[in-house]
């Protein structure tokens, strides 16, 4: 049991890098700017490469060969136990990362953080595309110019790519100038433009659940800080859907909220935990440093605070020296993007170029790590998010003592109403919205709605529209977002379930489990 959840750990988690800002956006809602909008996308387009016979072939999504798992499990088994009554874990990380690298390494890019395999995004544009992705009404929708990339590369080189991408919307279109629309590392993109090209032909900048303050899920896998987190375990299972009978994913949720509220589950994941603080030097840094430790724009997503941590663990048992170009590069981003990155805003502002910033949340980070209890979209914190929002725990809210503060500081109004959230601290309190019940990797075509009025509307704050207030709700079933009242604020209640409670659907759920099975041998 703790083999397989530790070999899930490092699976799931690396993996999961991947799927950050992936997600297609839903279909078009009614939107239309009055200037065209540069959406430029997150991570996971997919990779080909060419073929000696004229073809392509698929780099990413990563290729796992068929009965690849089953195999490879046969041998976990044997090593895993000897490893477990010896406390020798070497041959263990040794088997786990002949079993990872194969995977991983596909795609990884060469020690100088460059392409060496001829791999290229699955995506390109031209004049005549983009004229085809022109509405000719005189509006733009928010998702007509999307822009794809190749997600590894360091993101200065990407924002060559992207301005040559600008000009040519402008040029199909007429345009004098843009709103640039970044989600997730599009953000990080978006920041290395503005830095490079100084704003150049840039009338408006939305950051959507940005990730240029670091991605906790990427930078805790860097730094090698993997932890099953028991409470988030629990609430985790409440928040996911997977393919079996109803019944007996009640059952799941309730067993697991059984095992938490008696220790079990703390029991489970002290022992992994226990184990990965022994191997995580062992596996961690071999794993990533062939795969997602080699891409520029995975460290630009290293959070402030972990970056030291992250450097120490990637290049931990290598000759750092052999990584000096991929160091520079990421070093350049961190010192003039990331780090300055409130300083830069603030210039561009002043040129009248406007920033407005949206984030999701309501959810916690995937319960890998020691962050769970942080409030987030599932993968990046909402401080972080926001550039510095100040926020309870993820089932919490901020203290009395807090609040009142507030109202005797006048930025009460910055409070959200579930007091989840004070908006007062973050880069720009006036032009941040916050959305709950959105998880990071989904995109509704709802939110277009309110970046077009951004768009439209200059000067646009969270107090220009009764329709677009600062705080709002997400309503899944109808693609719809709401103001956020007193009312329909408590959207976690789903995790609220007592130990009783648990026990009763345990009780139900055999009950029905045992009477599906003799009514099937009837």
């Amino acid at each position: 049991m703790v083999k397989k959840a530790i070999a899930l750990v490092v699976c799931l988690s690396i993996a999961l890098t991947a799927v950050l800002g992936i997600a297609p956006v839903s279909s078009a809602a009614a939107d239309g700017a009055n200037i065209p909008v540069v959406h430029v996308v997150g991570t996971g387009t997919p990779l080909i490469r060419d073929t000696e016979t004229g073809e392509t072939e698929t780099v990413y999504p990563m290729q796992i060969p068929e009965g690849y798992i089953e195999e490879k499990a046969e041998i976990f088994l044997p090593v895993f136990a000897e490893a477990f009554f010896t406390q020798e874990w070497d041959e263990f990380c040794d088997v786990l990362y002949e079993c990872l690298s194969p995977i991983f390494s596909s795609f990884a890019l060469d020690k100088n953080g460059e392409v060496t395999d001829g791999s290229y995004p699955d995506w390109s544009w031209s004049i005549e595309s983009l004229k085809e992705d022109t509405r000719g009404d005189g509006t733009f929708g928010v998702t007509d110019y999307m822009f794809y990339y190749d997600w590894r590369l360091d993101p200065m080189v990407t924002a060559d790519t992207l301005h040559q991408y600008i000009e040519d919307v402008m040029y199909v279109t007429g345009a004098e100038e843009v709103a640039l629309y970044g989600r997730c590392l599009g953000s990080n993109i978006v920041a290395a433009y503005m830095y490079k090209y100084d704003g150049e032909h840039i009338a408006e900048v939305i950051h959507y659940c940005s990730a240029v303050y670091g991605a906790t899920q990427c930078s805790k896998i860097f730094t090698g800080e993997l932890r099953l987190h028991t409470d988030g375990i629990e609430r985790f299972v409440y928040d996911i859907n997977l393919d079996i009978d109803e019944y007996l994913m009640d059952f799941l949720r309730a067993f697991v909220t059984l095992m938490n509220k008696t220790y079990g589950l703390d029991i489970a994941s002290w022992a992994v935990n226990n184990v990965m603080k022994d191997i995580y030097l062992d596996i961690i840094p071999r794993v990533v440093v062939e795969s997602y430790g080699t891409f520029p724009a995975y460290w630009s997503m290293v959070s402030i605070g972990d970056y030291e941590k992250a450097m120490e663990t990637v290049f931990y048992g290598s000759d750092i020296s052999e990584y000096s170009k991929l160091i520079e590069k990421v070093e350049y981003y961190r010192n003039n993007v990331q780090l300055k990155f409130k300083e830069n805003v603030k210039a561009q502002a002043e040129r009248g170029i406007e920033y407005s910033n949206i984030v999701k949340y309501g959810k916690q980070t995937i319960p890998i790590t020691e962050n769970g209890d942080d409030l987030s979209d599932a993968l990046v914190t909402v401080n972080e998010s926001s550039f510095g929002a100040t926020t309870s725990l993820v089932n919490g809210t901020l203290s009395d003592e807090y609040i009142e503060s507030a109202k005797q500081s006048g930025t009460f109004k910055y409070i959200s109403p579930d007091k989840q959230i004070d908006a007062s601290t973050c880069l720009s309190p006036d032009t941040t919205w916050f959305i709950k019940d959105i998880q990071h990797k989904d995109f509704p075509s709802c939110v277009n709605g309110l970046v077009s009025e951004i768009v439209n509307n200059e000067g646009f704050t969270v107090e220009s529209s009764s329709e677009y207030p600062q705080y709002l709700v997400y309503l899944m079933d109808k693609n719809e977002l709401i103001p956020m009242t007193a009312e329909n604020e408590n959207t976690t209640v789903r995790w609220e379930v007592s130990f009783f409670e648990a026990l009763k659907v345990v009780l139900r759920s055999l009950f029905e489990l045992v009477s599906n099975y003799l009514s099937q041998k009837a």
